[in-house]
């Protein structure tokens, strides 16, 4: 099944892109090195996400057989074929909406063209968002002659942009700590192997560090003019809601506190602020969670109702060991909100902190836990060192932290409430892992005695100012 995969083709167009983007690393470094030191992570976190693309094709076809991946690659094949083949038929397969009248025709086009190489996954043309990663991965392929090392070396090349900007967004507020924000965020191994190949995943965190971009040099540094932040901010976010449109319900409390801080930072009364914050931060969740409930079919099939049902479902099947050795259980539960709180703690440790160690049943999964005990063991050390109390005052001080954590805790009770199995948690959990896990191993390199600070410093020059 590999050779018809893969092929010398494949290998001779990774390594090319792989050199050009070296290249590209190597000048960008050179450009900014001397006034922002921090650069000097640059060209190897890139090497160690295009190596990672490399290790997760290789994972798909020598280990799995298929999968996901191999899906999607497929398709976008049949699309450049068609590309060629009929330009006018591919413009419309390119823009269609997927709907059931319009199911017949991704088959009588491509079949009918003849550009199909091998078995397309029935899901592709029925999912909008599996067919608009078929969509985004089509201009590569187009580039790359096909090449499905290539399309995923181009996949992880922008990954990694965009996970590089998220580094710099903490960087801004913490640079002391920019060789624990170099693990905690360029080197997170999951993070870099299910978030650089052709998945939506990779697309997700794409989407995501782009638009957290547009949104911090907005309205936290104000270095992006009105014109270029609504482009950049508009495209990203469409991205993230083309593939994963939970992610940005998410995102928005959070942000909604951490963009509007300066407003709250104005206050001078200590203990108005301790009130104002927590009450902003509860109210944004709360009016989040209602926008969501109420979304209705906006959401399609990640509405609330489809969305409760289906994680009931999940909970049933479990009951019935329809996935194996590799589910957890959360219990069964009526789909309802009355039904769903008392599951809350138990999903959101799911979520953060599963698969465990003795849990995982691959090496991929071995892997995970290895990070995931490495999270907890350093989260209960900073419970105990903080007395728990003061865990929360110092998430309240920073900004960027209320953020993160509101986003983990947000999206790690939807994936430890509708996952079911751990290979599927171990791909969702990605979008939170470099902000819980920054979080954690900032706070825990902090002083206790330091006081905590309502403006982080900034990095002017490669060195800290305050």
């Amino acid at each position: 099944m590999w050779g018809k995969i893969i092929t010398a083709t494949d290998l001779v167009w990774f390594v090319f892109l792989f050199l050009v983007f070296y290249w590209y690393a190597n000048k960008v470094v050179n450009l900014n090195i001397k006034e922002k030191p921090h650069y000097r992570y640059f060209t190897r976190a890139l090497v160690f996400r295009m190596l990672m693309g490399l290790v997760f094709l290789g994972i798909y076809i020598f280990y799995y057989g298929g999968g996901d991946t191999i899906n999607y690659w497929e398709a976008a094949n049949a699309y450049k074929n068609l590309f060629t083949a009929n330009f006018d038929q591919f413009l419309e397969l390119m823009t269609m909406s997927v709907t059931e009248s319009n199911n017949y025709k991704f088959w009588e086009y491509l079949h009918g063209e003849g550009v199909v190489h091998g078995n397309i996954h029935p899901s592709i043309w029925k999912r909008s968002e599996n067919l608009f990663i078929v969509r985004a991965a089509t201009l590569p392929m187009i580039l790359t002659g096909g090449s499905i090392a290539g399309t995923t070396a181009i996949f992880a090349f922008f990954s990694f942009l965009s996970i590089w900007k998220i580094y710099q967004i903490f960087l801004h507020y913490f640079p002391e700590r920019h060789k624990e924000l170099n693990l905690s965020i360029l080197l997170m191994p999951s993070v870099a192997f299910w978030g650089s190949g052709i998945m939506k995943d990779t697309l997700t965190m794409i989407g995501m560090g782009f638009f957290l971009d547009a949104l911090f040099r907005r309205f936290v540094t104000h270095k992006i003019d009105p014109v270029s932040f609504f482009i950049q901010a508009f495209i990203a976010g469409w991205l993230i809601f083309k593939a994963k449109p939970y992610i940005l319900i998410a995102m928005t409390p959070g942000l909604l506190i951490w963009l509007n801080f300066d407003a709250v930072k104005q206050i001078k009364s200590v203990l108005i602020r301790v009130v104002v914050l927590p009450a902003l931060v509860f109210g944004s969740l709360i009016g989040a969670t209602a926008f969501y409930l109420r979304g209705g079919e906006r959401f399609g099939e990640y509405s609330a109702d489809t969305v409760l049902e289906k994680a009931s479902l999940t909970q049933q099947d479990l009951v019935r060991d329809q996935y194996g050795d590799n589910k957890f259980d959360i219990g069964a539960f009526e789909p309802t909100i009355q039904g769903i709180i008392p599951k809350i703690p138990i999903a959101i440790n799911a979520g953060l902190y599963r698969p465990y160690l003795w849990e995982s049943g691959s090496p991929t999964m071995f892997f995970s836990g290895l990070e995931n005990s490495y999270l907890l063991i350093w989260s209960l050390i900073l419970l105990y060192r903080t007395k728990v109390l003061g865990f929360f005052t110092r998430i309240f001080t920073y900004p960027l932290f209320i953020f993160c954590l509101s986003f983990s805790l947000f999206l790690a009770f939807s994936i430890g409430l509708t996952a079911g199995n751990f290979g599927a948690m171990v791909r969702y959990k990605i979008p939170l892992l470099p902000f819980f896990t920054s979080m954690i191993m900032v706070l825990s390199f902090m002083k206790l005695s330091a006081k905590p600070k309502w403006e982080g410093p900034v990095v002017e020059g490669g060195k800290m100012k305050k």
